[in-house]
């Protein structure tokens, strides 16, 4: 009885020092892939019990995948439309919407020597094929779509398009000589060892504003808020400088 009682009393006494940990889920954008470790690392030191699974999808399919039930506790899109129609929609909290960084569209190669000063004369100069994500799903690939427009190259280039679903498969398209070039993210190729880029004039396409929601179908919304506010410290600011945004 002795025995039995001395082990009821240890058990309690270990579960009530047992830390569970939350989990949160994290639903970002490619573009974010290098940042977005570090910053959450950073988090999980400063809130012990909090644990994140971060997966990156692109944010036109994100968004899909998000109105279909998707189990994710925060959207850290790379535009902010997308964010916005959750919103609208009623998937998406309006007060947690932030717009935590501005992107830059580079243009990156591992096979051929860039111009930086004149970076879309590159797209001319050298042959072969050029990577771009989808339009339709990336706004990285819609700049670059804009960029070649407004310098009347559209035409001339579209038909050495190779597209990608997202901006970590064109760069691999571009790691492996896949292509000539790749359109991409300018923060997944400024620490690249490999390879070179240049950086597309800003003013050839619209900003690319980059905008995070917390969902409404969250069951973790109290430390969804605490990663929100977290975004928008000045070490995450410094973080996102480092791999070429502008926050």
């Amino acid at each position: 009885m002795l025995r039995h009682n001395l082990f009821v009393i240890f058990a309690f006494l270990f579960f009530c020092n047992v830390s569970f940990a939350s989990k949160l889920v994290i639903v970002y954008t490619p573009s974010m892939q290098g940042p977005i470790k570090t910053i959450n690392s950073l988090f999980e030191k400063q809130n012990g019990n909090i644990e994140i699974t971060a997966i990156p999808i692109i944010a036109g399919a994100a968004f899909e995948q998000i109105k279909n039930g998707y189990p994710a506790d925060i959207f850290i899109s790379a535009d902010t439309m997308y964010p916005k129609k959750l919103i609208e929609e009623g998937f998406a909290l309006e007060n947690s919407y932030f717009v935590y960084a501005k992107g830059v569209l580079a243009l990156y190669s591992n096979l051929e020597k860039l111009n930086k000063q004149s970076c879309l004369e590159n797209v001319s100069k050298f042959q072969g094929y050029i990577g771009i994500i989808n339009p339709e799903l990336g706004p990285y690939g819609k700049a670059a779509m804009q960029a070649l427009e407004n310098s009347h190259l559209l035409y001339e280039t579209q038909k050495r398009f190779a597209q990608g679903k997202d901006a970590l498969q064109v760069l691999q398209f571009a790691q492996t000589k896949s292509v000539s070039m790749a359109f991409l993210p300018l923060s997944l190729v400024i620490n690249e060892k490999s390879g070179n880029y240049c950086i597309v004039d800003k003013k050839l396409y619209l900003p690319i504003n980059q905008a995070m929601v917390i969902l409404k179908s969250s069951k973790n919304k109290n430390d969804a808020f605490k990663y929100l506010e977290f975004m928008k410290s000045n070490k995450v600011k410094e973080i996102l400088k480092t791999y070429g945004f502008e926050a």
